[in-house]
């Protein structure tokens, strides 16, 4: 009867920790981060990093969808060289292709703006995009020039 018992317990607590085998159902933001992806879009930061942290709670479990880089050589995927040549100073900075950098932590209806990828964020997000401007500082590491533009959202 004991053997009967433990083979239930250790059935069940395979069946809590290992979630089924499933994976997890995508959230609210896994378009967002899958379409920012897509255009090269790139979050550098360290595992240590406080904000870096925020930011990853921002998307929820759907962060695993957003293209990143541990600058950390001590974090997993490591690559502090990588995050030089890329001109990150500090974290998190978000790399977007042909346009420059955002730096510190996003709102990621706003990382969806300058993305190109409003059409992919829930209808709540797309309402208060329209009703509020975007202040977005761009920095280009290969100018170390900054530019920042305040936008009215339509």
């Amino acid at each position: 009867m004991n053997k009967i018992k433990l083979f239930a317990i250790i059935g069940l607590s395979l069946l809590v920790f290992t979630g089924c085998g499933e994976p997890a159902a995508p959230g609210k933001y896994a378009e967002v981060a899958k379409c920012l992806s897509e255009k090269g879009v790139t979050m550098y930061g360290a595992y240590w990093c406080p904000h870096c942290a925020n930011q990853k709670k921002s998307f929820g479990g759907d962060f695993q969808f957003v293209k990143y880089q541990e600058c950390d050589d001590k974090g997993p995927g490591g690559n502090h060289k990588a995050c030089l040549e890329a001109g990150v100073q500090s974290y998190p900075t978000w790399f977007f292709p042909g346009q420059g950098n955002l730096v510190g932590e996003q709102e990621v209806r706003n990382l969806a703006k300058v993305g190109n990828c409003i059409d992919k964020l829930p209808k709540e997000d797309q309402d208060l995009l329209k009703k509020e401007e975007v202040t977005i500082t761009a920095t280009d590491p290969k100018t170390t020039t900054t530019e920042t533009t305040t936008t009215p959202t339509k």
